[in-house]
């Protein structure tokens, strides 16, 4: 019998350890305009939530209505998507947003009011707004439901922003890529972004590869955010210790074990240069089990959990939170997209693109690894460009570097016809 409590007592322990971040996390969910991004595994926001909500009433479950795009809504979305003779690819973008449009709605559920219900929790819950409960009920704002009460829950229409009506079809690029990475060994890897109207396209873009030196957006990403927040000052002097050597990239390593550098200086050479000492000593300061938490708060795919892996969705993913995260806090870091548009290595997506044209991005090297991630300030029509190419020949690798500036070739001059 104590056997037993004993271990009803751990189930309890664990199911709250478990459970509780699951509910803060659903409750601290993101606000996005619904239609205003593309949604997919592993996104989340108020838009899921919506997106859940509609397809559950539409007959395509869903599950729980928690704003977290998990498998049952992946699995809602594909059943939707075929229904209505779509690409099941899992991801709603502008046709299915469009298909969400034509969807026949049964009539307003009859809700029966809870414990603890208003209006507002109501209209969430459902995917609707407070005013149309209202206006379906004739109901006032500062009206009562009591328990029991029977409502009406009308579904208003789906609004789908203008900039996704004017969706470009990306397919004839992604299929000139596909065509020229097939002629060269290696396996590559494509992730691309338009910052305008949230559109992407992938090749391989969610499988691992080897990360290299690309590591070092998301390691200065979260190093910025401590800056930011007031935990870390960039003027704070690290110094340089043996166990922080590493040959390869860098000036670091030519000055003496003991020197001092500010957290700033370390950053800069981190990107720059992109110097492997500065960056160890960097995930010295900010202690490798936190950086590798911030990937998984980001929502990347593939975390670096015991090699330096990643994935070209997620470098991409990490480019544009970064982006939005310097739109924000400019002041601080800004210094970093700096560093990002000021680095020495410009053998790859920047090599193509006209010298007028801002360039954020970092690479990353070793003897079968030629990568780049990319912001491209396009004048209308920036983007996003990670291409990641693993297993290249060690012996002779020059071709990669070309196939990633035909890449980005190919990709500049389709934003610009």
């Amino acid at each position: 019998m104590k056997n037993i409590k004993k271990i009803l007592s751990w189930i309890l322990i664990i199911a709250i350890v478990v459970l509780i971040p699951i509910f803060s996390y659903a409750r601290n969910l993101p606000k996005f305009t619904f239609g205003s991004r593309l949604l997919y595994s592993g996104t989340y926001g108020t838009d899921v939530e919506e997106l859940q909500a509609m397809l559950n009433k539409a007959g395509f479950d869903t599950g729980t209505v928690d704003g977290i795009f998990g498998k049952m809504t992946l699995n809602g979305v594909l059943d939707f998507q075929r229904s209505k003779n779509l690409v099941p690819d899992g991801i709603v973008g502008p046709k299915t947003y469009a298909a969400l449009e034509t969807v026949s709605w049964a009539d307003p559920i009859v809700y029966s009011v809870k414990p603890g219900d208003n209006l507002y929790f109501i209209a969430k819950r459902h995917g609707t707004n407070a005013q149309n409960i209202m206006d379906a009920n004739g109901l006032n704002d500062g009206d009562s439901l009591y328990v029991g009460q029977k409502i009406l829950i009308p579904h208003p229409p789906v609004e789908v922003p203008q900039q996704l009506n004017n969706a470009t079809n990306y397919q004839e690029l992604k299929n000139n890529i596909q065509a020229l990475i097939s002629q060269y060994p290696g396996k590559y890897g494509v992730y691309f972004i338009d910052l305008n109207t949230g559109q992407t396209f992938e090749i391989n873009g969610y499988d691992s590869f080897i990360a290299a030196s690309t590591y070092k957006v998301p390691l200065n990403f979260y190093l910025y955010t401590l800056i930011t927040d007031g935990k870390i000052d960039p003027n704070m002097k690290v110094q340089y210790t043996q166990a922080d050597y590493e040959g390869g990239a860098g000036s670091i390593q030519a000055d003496p074990v003991g020197s001092y550098y500010t957290i700033r200086e370390l950053s800069r050479r981190s990107i720059e240069e992109s110097d492997n000492i500065a960056s160890n000593m960097i995930m010295r300061v900010v202690g490798r089990d936190n950086y590798i938490k911030f990937m998984e708060s980001l929502g990347a795919n593939v975390i670096p959990y015991n090699s330096n892996v990643t994935s070209p969705r997620d470098m991409s993913m990490y480019m544009e939170n970064l982006l939005n995260y310097v739109k924000a806090h400019p002041d601080t870091a800004g210094e970093l997209m700096y560093y990002l548009k000021n680095t020495i290595y410009n053998d790859r997506i920047s090599y193509t693109i006209p010298d007028e044209i801002e360039v954020a991005h970092k690479i990353g090297n070793l003897s079968n690894v030629v990568n780049d991630t990319a912001i491209v300030f396009h004048p209308t029509k920036p983007y996003i460009l990670t291409v990641l190419a693993n297993n290249v020949d060690g012996s002779d690798d020059s071709y990669a570097y070309t196939v990633i500036r035909q890449i980005s070739k190919m990709v500049y001059d389709f934003q610009s016809r």
